[in-house]
C-alpha cells in the first residue's frame, strides 16, 4: 500500500504523512514522494491513500489543493497539522551579498519580513522546500534558500539564520484522502455520540442572485452545526459565478441533522462532498 505525498523525503508533508501514521498505524505502507500536486493525485493507486496541504496558519488555504478538490472524486479520511518554520541558508557571508533566494511556493507566503528586507534579490519560486535546499546545494556564490527549520541542523552554508517565518508559531494543516467519491448517505456504523466530525464540500448555486449565500448558510445555522470554513472559488463557466468550499463541524450526536439538511439543500445546489471522518 503506498501513501502519496509531496517530496522529496524531509518536506513537511513527509513530516505530516509520518505525523499521521503515527496517530493511525497503517500496516506494510510505503510513503511515496511526488515532485509536484498533480503527480501526488494522479499516483493514488485504488488501495492506497494521498495527502495534501490544505491550509497555512499565515498564509491561508492552498489555491492549487482547494482547485483540485473541486474536480475531483476523493473521499477525506483524516487530517492532521503539523507545526513548521524556516530558516535562511546562504552561499554568502552576509545579507547583502545574496543575489538570488530559492524558496517554495507556499512559503514565500509565510517569510514576507524577510524577504521584503531585500528588495534587490532575484526570488526564484520552487515545487517544495526540499527542492530549494537542492538547488542551493547546486548553486553558486550569492545564492540562498529559505528552507525547513530542521535541515538548519544538517547544513553548512556562511550564512545561517534560524526562525525567519513571520510568526515562530506557524503551523500547516493537510488532508488525508482515498481516489474514491464521497457518498451522500449517512453512514450506518456507530460513533460516540460525544466524538466530533467534519464534513467538507463544495456548494455551487445554479446561479448568481442577490443573498444565495446568505440562503445556504441559513439552512447551516439552523442545524447548529459549526460552520468552520468558507471559501468561494470560480466555477470558471462564467464571470460571477462561484462555488463556496465549506467545512462542517459537528458531534456524531447532530450526524442525522447533518445529512438531513445536506439532503435539503441537494434539491436546490449543486454539493460536492469530499468526506466525513472523525476529528
Amino acid at each position: 500500500m503506498k501513501f502519496s505525498v509531496l517530496g522529496p523525503a524531509g518536506t513537511f508533508a513527509d513530516a505530516a504523512a509520518k505525523a499521521y501514521l503515527k496517530q493511525h498505524p497503517i500496516d506494510n505502507i510505503e510513503i511515496d514522494y511526488h515532485a509536484t500536486f498533480d503527480q501526488v493525485y494522479q499516483a493514488v493507486t485504488p488501495d492506497g491513500i494521498g495527502l495534501l496541504p490544505l491550509e497555512n496558519q499565515l498564509d491561508g488555504f492552498v489555491l492549487a489543493t482547494l482547485q483540485r478538490l473541486q474536480t475531483s472524486d476523493i473521499d477525506e479520511i483524516g487530517e492532521v497539522t503539523v507545526p513548521v518554520n524556516f530558516g535562511l541558508a546562504a552561499k554568502a557571508d552576509q545579507l547583502s551579498d545574496i543575489k538570488r533566494i530559492y524558496v517554495q511556493f507556499k512559503t514565500e507566503g509565510q517569510c514576507q519580513k524577510l524577504l521584503n528586507s531585500l528588495p534587490d534579490v532575484q526570488i526564484i519560486t520552487t515545487s517544495s522546500n526540499m527542492v530549494s535546499v537542492e538547488k542551493l546545494q547546486a548553486g553558486e556564490p550569492g545564492d540562498a534558500a529559505i528552507i525547513p527549520q530542521s535541515q538548519m541542523a544538517v547544513q553548512d552554508f556562511p550564512l545561517m539564520q534560524d526562525n525567519v517565518a513571520d510568526q515562530t508559531d506557524n503551523a500547516t494543516r493537510f488532508i488525508i484522502f482515498k481516489k474514491q467519491p464521497t457518498s451522500l448517505i449517512e453512514p450506518t456504523a456507530p460513533m460516540d455520540p460525544s466524538a466530533t466530525f467534519k464534513f467538507p464540500m463544495f456548494v455551487t448555486p445554479p446561479t448568481e442572485e442577490v443573498g444565495v449565500l446568505q440562503q445556504i448558510l441559513s439552512q447551516l445555522a439552523a442545524t447548529h452545526l459549526n460552520l468552520v470554513t468558507i471559501m468561494s472559488l470560480p466555477t470558471r463557466q462564467q464571470i460571477g459565478i462561484y462555488a463556496f468550499y465549506i467545512e462542517i463541524s459537528g458531534t456524531f450526536a447532530q450526524q442525522h441533522i447533518l445529512f438531513k439538511t445536506l439532503d435539503l439543500m441537494s434539491e436546490l445546489y449543486t454539493i460536492h462532498p469530499l468526506g466525513f471522518y472523525r476529528v
